[in-house]
């Protein structure tokens, strides 16, 4: 497991000229960008690779890495990942819990079998299980999360009902694309088959 920390003084303009820390995953916003005009998604991190799409003006996105000039940040599309210029990106802020920074509006799943866990912008973790009979989500209040001590702002656990998470910032594949998230989710919960364990990749629900 490799943790996506990044503290670091970018150079140059958008994300750039804040000159601040960034510690990734993080979701900015396209700016300084024309109205008429479309950032390019590359399939490496430099201006001569492929490019692979376009994203507009004021959209959003989740950087889960940079590459190591920090010119260029890592995302997911479509079935694997790209690259963007950080020069035309702004940090947003982002809803986070009310006792501790962990961030809400997360968007995880795991397989084999199937599951899906969503932490709300209004707290609330809505789970559901593909596998089962009855494949309605169930919704929780998460009442309680805390940052790890001493590695914070790496990890987050949390308690929702019967579910108790542990969310991490970490490379994370799914086994089935070739997707790289930026989020890890180990969620523990009870249920009349006893305690479940699952674990899955996570992103930004943007």
């Amino acid at each position: 497991m490799k943790t996506l920390l990044l503290t670091t003084a970018l150079l140059g303009g958008g994300v750039a000229a804040h000159a601040q820390s960034l510690i990734l995953p993080e979701v900015f916003a396209v700016s300084g960008v024309a109205a008429n005009d479309t950032l390019n998604v590359r399939q490496a991190p430099s201006g001569r690779s492929a490019d692979i799409g376009d994203i507009f003006p004021n959209q959003l996105v989740e950087v889960i890495a940079l590459n190591e000039n920090q010119q260029w940040g890592q995302i997911i599309w479509q079935e694997g990942n790209g690259w963007i210029s950080m020069q035309y990106l702004a940090p947003i802020e982002r809803p986070h819990m009310l006792d501790s920074v962990m961030p809400l509006g997360i968007s995880c799943s795991g397989n084999e079998p199937f599951w899906s866990a969503v932490i709300q912008p209004n707290q609330m973790l809505t789970f559901t299980d593909y596998s089962a009979a009855n494949q309605t989500a169930v919704a929780q209040p998460i009442r309680q999360s805390t940052s790890a001590i001493g590695m914070q702002p790496f990890s987050f656990a949390f308690v929702a009902g019967s579910f108790t998470g542990l969310l991490e910032r970490a490379q994370c594949s799914d086994g089935m694309s070739d997707i790289s998230y930026g989020w890890q989710l180990r969620l523990l919960n009870r249920s009349s088959a006893g305690l479940q364990l699952r674990i899955g990749c996570c992103k930004a629900a943007i």
